[in-house]
């Protein structure tokens, strides 16, 4: 190792607490007679021997569960504590994880998985005692008991070796507490996310949740103090994209608090733009009247880009097709197309996205909303990196009343959009459609993209700063089901993924991932369930 690796190396180690100076001289004797520090003696000779920097991190370990750290040929340790400790990776065999992964793949009843973590997190040493905490209390909130999930964190140990050292754990606290009416213990863990991570987009997101669960549990405070905690939770959430220098967005109702359909998109002379290469939204809709026009108006205060929305009206029960069409005679950017039966959401897409003229392609669901600066920021990432192929932007998911939260806590709330992919036309002849089944085919489409063109052929804009939110009904968190989203890590949506992979990793050429609107037979197979 070079002598100024070395250097930084030694610095590293002096300030982590993965790396144990007396218990790495404790362990072996001989470091004492070298007669050089141990911080120096580990990299230069002990890791290389085996041995371990301390008594929670196990190098042989890291490395066989990381293979791209091996790849690199770099120290395990030194790149758990520059990437892998922020990334969320584990520093060595932990039980709480092995639990975490039977209680999502139903290998063994949650009910035996979680009095495992219990025990763990009560008779446990860190960091399996805290990771123990973190997992219960996930798994809680995402059945929906906060109560629960606030128990398991409120007795979660913390300390300098606490896992995981993102900013999930205190997100969750915050959304845990807050939700259960623990304002104390609610506001004690917003400030110490913001002590970590202040610009975070979570975090003033989080700041806007808690300031609507006070409102809650505080029904009897003054008119005039809700009504500033209501103006606080817009302002919040217009910082996330202030700081990003995107527009900020007002109330369609200024008199009636924040919701997802009371947002409005500043109004100047900005929308469209004759510069702008000519996007198609594909928008399918089945029996969204109700939450249809918060969609459709998202999409025409979209900034600096060139529109064509393509409404396809999947053969709906309600007044959809009449909403649609009723928008579009207002605006000649838009256009309704109607399924005469009701073929599911992807093979309105592929009717959509068949009679599309735009040189870039994406989608829009009915039941979301978008920044107006969202599609005019994808634009310009393809257009700065001709190498990519497609991009995505991050989205985050809602209430109704701008309540964020996500069904599974991972880093965060904010999170890759893949249902919003935006992609050039050169994608579409080249692979074709979207395979017409009842979920996944978002991802399959994104992961098919890659396999053809390369990984680095899809990028990413503005990551971690949502420009969309993604409707979700108060009870999606509880929702069970055969394609439910659990289904990914055991079921249906899992065995599909895998089915799909295995097609791509076949292909010699991208025209080999070609997939026709209406394919004589199935290029893999599909579990029943998600047939149409």
């Amino acid at each position: 190792m070079p002598s100024d690796f070395l250097d930084k190396g030694i610095a590293l180690l002096e300030r982590s607490p993965w790396f144990d100076a007396d218990w790495y001289r404790t362990q072996y004797p001989d470091v004492a007679w070298s007669g050089i520090s141990p911080e120096t003696h580990y990299l230069r000779l002990g890791e290389s021997w085996g041995r371990y920097p301390g008594p929670n991190f196990d190098p042989e370990w890291y490395l066989g569960r990381y293979p791209d750290v091996a790849q690199v040929r770099m120290s395990p340790l030194l790149h758990f504590i520059t990437h892998g400790e922020a990334e969320g990776r584990l520093p060595c065999e932990l039980q709480a994880h092995a639990w975490d992964e039977a209680l999502w793949a139903r290998r063994v009843s949650p009910e035996h998985c979680l009095q495992a973590l219990e025990t763990l997190r009560e008779t446990g040493d860190l960091p399996e005692a805290s990771l123990a905490g973190f997992v219960a209390a996930r798994w809680h909130a995402g059945q929906g008991d906060w109560q629960a999930a606030a128990n398991c964190l409120a007795g979660r140990p913390t300390g300098e070796q606490a896992l995981p050292r993102h900013v999930g754990p205190l997100l969750l606290a915050v959304e845990a507490f807050g939700r259960s009416g623990r304002l104390a213990m609610a506001w004690q863990a917003m400030s110490a996310l913001q002590r970590q991570a202040a610009a975070l987009a979570d975090t003033q997101l989080a700041v806007a949740n808690l300031l609507a669960w006070q409102g809650e549990c505080l029904p009897e405070a003054p008119g005039a103090l809700q009504a500033e905690w209501q103006r606080q939770r817009l302002a919040w959430i217009n910082s996330v994209w202030k700081q990003q220098g995107l527009s900020t967005v007002g109330l369609v109702d200024t008199t009636d608090a924040p919701a997802l359909d009371n947002l409005r998109g500043p109004v100047d002379d900005s929308m469209g733009s004759d510069a702008s290469p000519l996007v198609s939204v594909i928008v399918p809709v089945y029996n969204a009247e109700e939450t249809l026009p918060t969609a459709l108006r998202s999409l025409a205060g979209q900034r600096h880009v060139a529109l064509e929305v393509i409404v396809v009206d999947d053969a709906s029960d309600d007044t959809s097709a009449s909403v649609a069409e009723a928008f579009a005679e207002r605006d000649t950017r838009f256009r309704v197309l109607r399924q005469p039966v009701n073929q599911g959401a992807y093979a309105a897409r592929n009717r959509g996205i068949a009679e599309a003229r735009g040189d870039m392609m994406t989608v829009h669901d009915s039941d979301d909303w978008s920044h107006p600066d969202k599609l005019a920021t994808q634009v310009r990432g393809l257009i700065r990196h001709p190498d990519w192929m497609a991009c995505c932007s991050h989205w985050v998911r809602t209430s109704p009343a701008l309540v964020f939260s996500c069904w599974r806590m991972e880093q965060g709330w904010s999170y890759r959009n893949v249902s919003s992919l935006m992609f050039r036309r050169r994608v579409f002849e080249v692979l074709g459609y979207w395979d017409e089944v009842r979920a996944e085919a978002d991802t399959e489409y994104y992961y098919r993209i890659r396999a053809a063109f390369g990984n680095q052929s899809v990028g990413e804009v503005l990551p971690g700063v949502p420009l969309a939110f993604g409707r979700q009904a108060e009870n999606s968190l509880t929702s069970v089901g055969r394609t439910h989203l659990a289904t990914q890590f055991h079921g249906a949506r899992a065995d599909y993924r895998q089915a799909s992979q295995a097609w791509h990793a076949q292909a010699r050429r991208p025209e080999d991932l070609f997939l026709p609107r209406r394919p004589e037979q199935r290029p893999f197979e599909v579990p029943v369930v998600l047939l149409p």
